[in-house]
């Protein structure tokens, strides 16, 4: 027999929690015996509680809807539908997919057999608080996200991740020195080099270095469309004039290698699931990239005295790069693709027709290169 249905004022909570209008508070029914319990009038509070009450009484439940197959409203299943129907329509960066792919293994193992409208705000807290605060932050921001989408559907009353608060990041990884990046470029292969001096002429991130390519150099410019904000932001669309001194660093691209790519190199050995899922066998990956450059730097023994945690990265080349320019008097807002009141333009019609920002990438970098 169906359960009757909930009155006005109780449309929206768990079952067994009641507002109680006399009083104005809210209170829970113990559904082993009908004795009521009084919940106070903090709203979410009484809806955490009475949630995991729910979840110790109804022990088994999961169980149960499993073999009956009621697994419609499972949170797995609907982290499922997120990230096939959602996600997709948004056309996210491969980094950001990846990003997301990795705290969605962790979410479906936190609430594994949990329907979405079981998750209370302690068990998402919980969760959090075993991260660091920057990865703890980026899943609570996509939780927010993914809840969000729940409750439009009706699946849950509210969103638990809401609830919770950003943790405070410190910021821990300290910027290069042109003397530390300089000692690091020269223990690094020549592939990486290239990278390194990319980054620093043009100060775009490792995912635009590594999707260089010799075709987009044409007309006297170098054509970018950075990855993280193509579809977001008309900051994405850049070409750089081939200047003496990046034209210095891309004829160092040139080598015995046969690729598309400036930055590339002959891999060891060949796998055949990279042969089949990568763009071209010279292509190189931004984890790879990642771990020789930290190899790269361990075997130039800089910042001895710094702490893991404070070791710059890839990453921090940017940085560097930004720093020089704004030490040498140029204006890097442009060459970073920082959003600028020319870029808008872009959104005013379709990007068919897109307007490049020009950038000027004349850095002299020799003192870093040590040439």
């Amino acid at each position: 027999m169906a359960p009757r249905p909930r009155n006005k004022s109780n449309r929206g909570l768990p079952q067994n929690l009641y507002v109680d209008e006399r009083r104005g508070t809210f209170r829970y029914r113990r559904p082993t015996d009908g004795k009521w319990f009084q919940f106070g009038t903090d709203r979410l509070k009484a809806i955490d509680a009475a949630k995991q009450l729910n979840l110790a009484f109804l022990k088994g439940a999961d169980l149960v809807g499993a073999v009956l197959g009621e697994t419609s409203d499972l949170f797995t299943a609907f982290l499922d539908l997120y990230e096939s129907k959602i996600l997709p329509e948004r056309e996210l960066a491969k980094g950001t997919l990846g990003l997301y792919a990795v705290h969605f293994r962790r979410f479906r193992k936190a609430f594994e057999g949990k329907a979405v409208d079981q998750i209370t705000i302690r068990m998402i807290a919980e969760m959090l608080d075993a991260l660091t605060p920057r990865t703890a932050n980026q899943c609570r921001a996509l939780l927010v996200d993914i809840f969000n989408h729940a409750a439009s559907k009706g699946l849950c009353p509210d969103n638990p991740a809401a609830s919770t608060i950003n943790r405070i990041e410190k910021k821990q990884r300290k910027r290069h020195t042109e003397e530390g990046l300089k000692a690091i470029r020269a223990k690094a292969p020549a592939w990486l080099k290239n990278a390194i001096d990319l980054a620093l002429i043009t100060a775009q991130r490792r995912t635009d270095i590594l999707d260089m390519k010799f075709e987009d150099v044409r007309d006297g410019f170098l054509y970018v469309v950075q990855q993280k904000t193509a579809k977001a932001s008309d900051a994405a669309w850049i070409r750089f004039r081939v200047t003496p001194e990046l034209q210095a660093v891309i004829s160092r691209c040139r080598d015995n290698v046969a690729s598309p790519f400036l930055v590339h190199r002959r891999p060891d050995r060949l796998k055949q699931k990279q042969a089949q899922t990568k763009e071209h066998w010279t292509k190189i990956e931004e984890r790879y990239l990642t771990r020789a450059f930290k190899a790269a730097r361990e075997n130039a023994g800089c910042y001895a005295d710094w702490s893991d945690e404070e070791m710059p990265g890839f990453h921090e080349v940017r940085a560097l790069s930004l720093h020089l320019y704004k030490k040498a008097g140029k204006d890097g807002q442009k060459i970073a693709g920082h959003a600028s009141e020319e870029m808008t333009k872009n959104y005013q019609k379709d990007h068919a027709d897109v307007i490049w920002s020009d950038a000027v990438p004349d850095l002299d970098i020799s003192e870093v290169i040590g040439s």
